[in-house]
């Protein structure tokens, strides 16, 4: 099938095997459409989450920056100030309840992430089964996975 190509497939690679400084490393890409370029954006502050570089992903994306980025930046508040969790899970209820951004899809898996950190798993589940991206429709398998696998989910939450 020829179509059009994928000008982030390095860069998602790289993250979803975890090779986030690569991620990183390899972000430069030329001639991008304003989604791709979102897209590789979030990907970027993504990797820079899971590096523990949560005020640099605070700092960088300002009030003007598309939903997707500021749901990544809502991931970043969230991680990086454990005594403010209610502020930040009140911005994410409210930011689901629009119906003009709620539908968002990196929004969605943001709040799957915080919720799922909550323990609150019908939340996580509530705004993710819906699907619309790999991470999406991925996402319920891997919290079913975790759910029978406890010692694997508590490994997981410590060290990710």
């Amino acid at each position: 099938m020829a179509g059009i190509p994928d000008h982030l497939f390095n860069l998602r690679n790289n993250f979803y095997l975890g090779s986030y400084q690569a991620a990183i490393n390899n972000s430069d890409l030329p001639n991008l459409s304003p989604d791709d370029a979102v897209e590789r954006d979030c990907l970027v502050y993504r990797s820079y989450i899971a590096l523990g570089s949560y005020q640099l992903v605070i700092n960088e994306i300002d009030s003007s920056a598309a939903t997707p980025l500021q749901a990544v930046k809502l991931l970043a508040l969230y991680l990086s100030n454990p005594h403010d969790k209610e502020s930040t899970i009140s911005s994410l209820k409210e930011w689901l309840a629009d119906p003009a951004i709620g539908n968002n899809p990196i929004l969605r898996l943001i709040a799957g992430i915080i919720f799922t950190h909550e323990e609150d798993y019908n939340e996580a589940l509530k705004h993710t089964n819906a699907g619309g991206t790999m991470e999406l429709c991925v996402f319920p398998f891997v919290f079913i996975f975790f759910t029978s696998h406890p010692c694997l989910y508590f490994f997981f939450i410590r060290n990710f």
